[in-house]
């Protein structure tokens, strides 16, 4: 009897064991999988509050560079890889949708 219990005891452990394992490679993953994500983000920006152009042809480059200047930023045509409006359009034009940003580097 005293075997058996013993034997449980020690399945038990190694169970424990194996569990405590698991959560500290899970654990490693997700760290690693959010380093990715922010590393793949690095040159893209959301920026609320541009001016939509008029008609369906926004020119959201030519926006960004705009305020760039208005806000004293150097920013040329050639540092950015495009820029898209987020979201449907909005009936009312104070709130612009959210413009994404994608920056040739960080």
């Amino acid at each position: 009897m005293v075997e058996h219990e013993n034997k449980v005891n020690q399945l038990e452990d190694e169970k424990e064991q194996l569990r405590n394992d698991m959560v500290q490679k899970t654990n490693l993953i997700i760290f690693q999988l959010d380093r990715q994500e922010q590393y793949i983000r690095r040159e893209n920006i959301i920026i609320y509050g541009l001016e939509e152009g008029k008609g369906d042809n926004n020119d959201g480059e030519g926006v960004l560079i705009l305020t760039a200047i208005e806000l004293e930023i150097d920013l040329q045509p050639d540092d950015t890889r495009g820029v898209n409006l987020l979201g449907q359009k909005r009936r009312k034009k104070e709130n612009p949708r959210p413009s994404f940003a994608r920056f040739v580097s960080s």
